[in-house]
């Protein structure tokens, strides 16, 4: 904070920005691996409870099973969407106080989420190193080596924990912007909106399921992620600073 309350007076960067978003370090960095360590603590116990029942670990009934445990994958995003509707509701307004733009503060903004989703890539990334190289934590536990990401394949882990994190991170800052700028009124607007949208884009895609590629999910990633970075900048163009 003092560092942008300095740069002020020659106008502050997109790194000024950065920063300011992770003053905040302690809860940036070391919530997602205490997430992460619940997440283990409950596979286990899963697992144990599945081997009092007669499950045979490491049998092919049991990696299947094992492999259909998405929790690595949906224990953050509740994290990461709160994470981003802070970075707007609470810090736009302390950043245009200290005399940084609009769209200094969205790039930033950007540029401190994408920091952020490789900071969790790279937290997976080493997880499923460590899953792998102790025949899944000694005991055939199955936290980071799943279907979802990939099987064990890291270059499918990477890229999927970074879109989605990044997705995540970018749709809460957009429904934050439509707080900030038109009130309660705005979110649910723009969730009405985004249901339609969603349930148009289902009914056109629902013919097609059987044919679908991982690059479909990475470019739908991508496309909303655009779209939210635009849209958060929208709203805050012309946002009152409360």
């Amino acid at each position: 904070m003092t560092t942008l309350t300095a740069d002020a007076r020659r106008g502050a960067t997109p790194l000024d920005v950065v920063r300011l978003h992770f003053s905040q370090r302690g809860l940036l960095l070391r919530t997602p691996p205490l997430i992460m360590l619940v997440v283990f603590v409950l596979t286990i116990i899963f697992a144990v409870i599945f081997v009092r029942m007669g499950s045979v670990p490491g049998s092919s009934e049991w990696i299947q099973n094992s492999r259909s445990n998405a929790a690595v994958f949906w224990a953050l995003p509740g994290f990461f969407g709160w994470l981003g509707v802070q970075t707007v509701s609470l810090t736009f307004p302390l950043a245009l106080s200290l005399g940084t733009t609009r769209r200094t503060f969205v790039v930033g903004t950007v540029l401190s989420r994408v920091a952020i989703a490789l900071y969790v890539t790279a937290m997976l990334l080493v997880l499923l190193g460590i899953e792998l190289a102790t025949g899944h934590w000694f005991f055939h536990i199955y936290m980071t080596d799943v279907w979802l990401l990939g099987a064990g394949n890291p270059f499918q882990l990477a890229a999927t924990s970074f879109l989605a994190t990044l997705a995540v991170l970018s749709v809460g800052g957009l429904f934050s912007a439509a707080w900030v700028r038109f009130g309660a009124l705005g979110p649910i607007a723009l969730a009405a909106v985004l249901v339609l949208i969603l349930g148009f884009t289902a009914i056109l895609v629902i013919p097609f399921a059987a044919d679908a590629q991982p690059w479909w999910a990475a470019l739908a990633a991508g496309i909303a992620i655009a779209a939210a970075v635009l849209g958060q900048y929208a709203p805050l163009r012309r946002a009152s600073v409360r």
